[in-house]
């Protein structure tokens, strides 16, 4: 998929005809590129989420850099297992919730593409995704998420059987074995202030608790709100971790333009992340609301007034490509190489399914390139 926040009028996706096991098909075989017109190439080759140094929000005054991470995006997966752990979800309304409900359907505001969904069975660490992230800007990213919450059945008159999983301590770690103490890295939604289920509704406000299920299903279900991720307040300093400590990671001059890994541990299904939040500034639940952190981030679906994504997922032996229908004027085009491209019109007429033009087109006939052109 290759909607990361570029704030551009054109875009291109590659499809390789190359073929992987079914588990590691969603992204890590997908290659994408942004053609930028005369700021040059910007690429996410090999699933790569790619910052901009001109991924930057804030008044003037307070300025801050951020790389937006789609929760579907992940490169590799660990877990073969089709009814256990980490799940790509897209908006077709295939994947019911316990509830019986579609967990993203057609007008689902998720971003993109889809989200990463969590099974049903309680494991910790039964399965692992990694993204590839590149940072353009130095300095110390504190981490954020965009999710909802789907009711598993486990108890049904809380999200508490709903709401855990683990991050790493540093880019290229694994968040099982590479923290200090074991329960380093447990980050969860309930049950007081550091759970990311208690939530800053009015900015500078105190976070609300939105944990019990029975008069929060419609706060939630499917309902995508921010928050802060901060380690489990259950933590103990001397034999499992820090408790309520902010998630942040350093990024270094010499890590900078530099793919790094950044790997996410399963513990409990419900949860579903939309979207992960690397920004700079560590006070967003302070200064923006909800409605703003969307409008700054997602207007309209992740590329900035104006400016659609062009979003890229696997369907069997197809990919399909889509973007936003209220990106009106846009014309989808291919090329067979990037050098020298002879860009032509696709043939296929878009189909409109939700928020979303579609075009399916065949993996197996070797590699093409795609983007989005306004005439």
């Amino acid at each position: 998929m290759c909607d990361n926040h570029f704030v551009l009028t054109r875009h291109r996706c590659v499809v390789p005809n190359r073929p992987r096991p079914k588990w590691q098909w969603h992204l890590s075989s997908i290659k994408a590129a942004v053609l930028a017109g005369t700021l040059g190439l910007v690429s996410t080759e090999g699933a790569v989420t790619i910052q901009k140094p001109t991924d930057i929000a804030g008044p003037e005054t307070n300025r801050w850099s951020y790389l937006k991470l789609e929760g579907e995006n992940f490169e590799t997966q660990a877990d073969e297992d089709s009814e256990i752990g980490f799940a790509s979800v897209d908006k077709s309304g295939a994947v019911t919730s316990f509830l019986g409900k579609p967990v993203l359907g057609p007008n689902s505001t998720a971003s993109g593409s889809g989200a990463l969904f969590t099974k049903t069975v309680f494991a910790e660490h039964a399965d692992k995704v990694t993204y590839k992230v590149q940072f353009a800007t130095p300095g110390t990213y504190y981490l954020f998420m965009r999710f909802t919450m789907f009711e598993n059945g486990g108890s049904e008159g809380s999200y508490g059987n709903e709401d855990s999983f683990f991050v790493p301590p540093d880019f290229g770690k694994d968040p099982q074995t590479d923290w200090p103490l074991p329960r380093d890295g447990y980050t969860e939604g309930c049950c007081d202030a550091a759970g990311y289920l208690y939530i800053k509704d009015e900015p500078g406000g105190s976070r609300n608790n939105h944990f019990a299920a029975d008069e929060e299903r419609t706060y939630w279900e499917g309902n995508f709100h921010w928050n802060e991720l901060i380690s489990s307040q259950w933590n103990v300093p001397e034999n499992t971790g820090a408790p309520n400590v902010r998630f942040k990671y350093e990024v270094t001059p010499d890590k900078v333009g530099t793919p790094l890994d950044f790997t996410i541990s399963y513990r409990e299904g419900g949860v579903t992340i939309d979207l992960f939040l690397f920004s700079t500034n560590p006070n967003l639940m302070d200064q923006y609301t909800q409605a703003q952190l969307d409008e700054i981030l997602l207007s309209p679906s992740g590329g900035g007034p104006g400016n659609p994504s062009l979003a890229i997922s696997r369907s069997g032996n197809n990919v399909v490509l889509s973007w936003p229908v209220s990106a009106t004027g846009f014309a989808l085009e291919s090329a067979a190489s990037l050098t020298s491209p002879g860009w032509t019109s696709v043939a296929t007429p878009p189909t409109v399914a939700g928020d979303q033009n579609t075009v399916t087109v065949n993996a197996s006939t070797g590699t093409s390139f795609y983007r989005l052109k306004k005439p």
